[in-house]
């Protein structure tokens, strides 16, 4: 579970969560006799946990995924492949399972509220991705290099992507207000990437030393200097993951709402919602369908099929009320 670059993938993780509930309950059962009903214990085991019923539905899969590897390297006998295969998916409504919560798009004063409380570098992400409708993974990944900008909108190939092991081509449109965006957070190098934790740091270092109250004395910045670590441990990393990336956002909203809260008083402030990156994507699939219809929403998000884009792109109730207006 390698990219082409070689850095893994996210599966390794959710495998290791997976086949952990598998070893608590069956870890010195012999392999041939891993049964249906068994997979259906582990899976019990998993609701208990409070996963949603999607998410139970995928680490079941993975366990059956597992166990085909086996077959093909003759491990265990194909039997036992077979009758995993005779348990059913969860179905909704049909299951104490928790329904997973829908992914709606980020209201846009949640994303007005937040910025302010975001460096210049994070706040770049989510304007870019809000422009241009990138998946998360895409905006962190994003390089000069990977950008065709000989024309007036630019054209970004992502190196990486979702359904790049499938034989997809993902290309992504920038148009001149992402532009801006970018220019403003250009690196040196081509290969370098535009949004660069180093960067962050390095400013967030600065205002911090800006906006200290006590003078900086001799003997302060010689003893800062001794004690300071020639080769710290942890080192800002060359881009932003999908995971650091959210931490960031949802720092920013908690800093937000401490905010109103210090202004306001306590229960006397509208709370800003936490939101992630991911809602950035929904919510400019739902401004481009309401602008210019599900086609182009489906082509602006990177989506093979349109029932794919009924997920991202929010159905405009506005539209709907016209209709139900004028003939309802």
């Amino acid at each position: 579970y390698r990219r082409a670059d070689g850095t893994p993938t996210n599966e390794l993780p959710q495998f290791r969560q997976t086949f952990r509930l598998v070893r608590e309950l069956y870890g010195h059962t012999p392999a041939h006799e891993f049964g249906p009903l068994a997979l259906k214990a582990v899976r019990q085991k998993m609701i208990e946990a409070g996963w949603n019923r999607k998410l139970v539905n995928q680490r079941v899969g993975r366990v059956r995924r597992a166990f085909r590897w086996a077959v093909e390297n003759e491990l265990v006998p194909p039997a036992v492949l077979q009758a995993l295969k005779a348990v059913a998916g969860l179905q909704a409504g049909r299951t104490s399972a928790r329904e997973p919560a829908p992914v709606l798009p980020v209201a846009d004063a949640d994303v007005r509220a937040t910025l302010p409380f975001l460096g210049s570098v994070v706040r770049g992400m989510v304007e870019v991705q809000l422009l241009t409708g990138m998946r998360p993974g895409e905006v962190c990944r994003l390089r000069p290099c990977d950008i065709d900008a000989t024309g007036d909108v630019w054209v970004y190939r992502p190196g990486q992507h979702k359904t790049r092991h499938r034989g997809k081509e993902r290309v992504v449109a920038i148009g001149p207000r992402a532009r801006v965006v970018l220019d403003h957070l250009a690196p040196a190098e081509r290969t370098g990437h535009y949004f660069d934790p180093r960067r962050a740091v390095a400013e967030f270092r600065a205002a911090r030393a800006a906006g200290r109250k006590t003078p900086r004395y001799a003997s302060h910045m010689a003893r800062n200097a001794a004690v300071r670590v020639a080769n710290p441990k942890r080192e800002p990393a060359e881009r932003y993951t999908v995971s650091s990336y959210g931490h960031a956002v949802a720092r920013a909203v908690e800093r937000a709402n401490r905010r109103r809260e210090h202004l306001a008083g306590a229960g006397n402030y509208d709370l800003v919602s936490h939101w992630h990156p991911n809602q950035l994507r929904h919510a400019h699939g739902t401004e481009v369908r309401r602008r210019f219809g599900l086609e182009a929403a489906q082509v602006a998000l990177g989506h093979e099929r349109a029932d794919v884009t009924q997920v991202y792109a929010e159905k405009n109730l506005a539209l709907a009320a016209k209709v139900a207006a004028e003939i309802g």
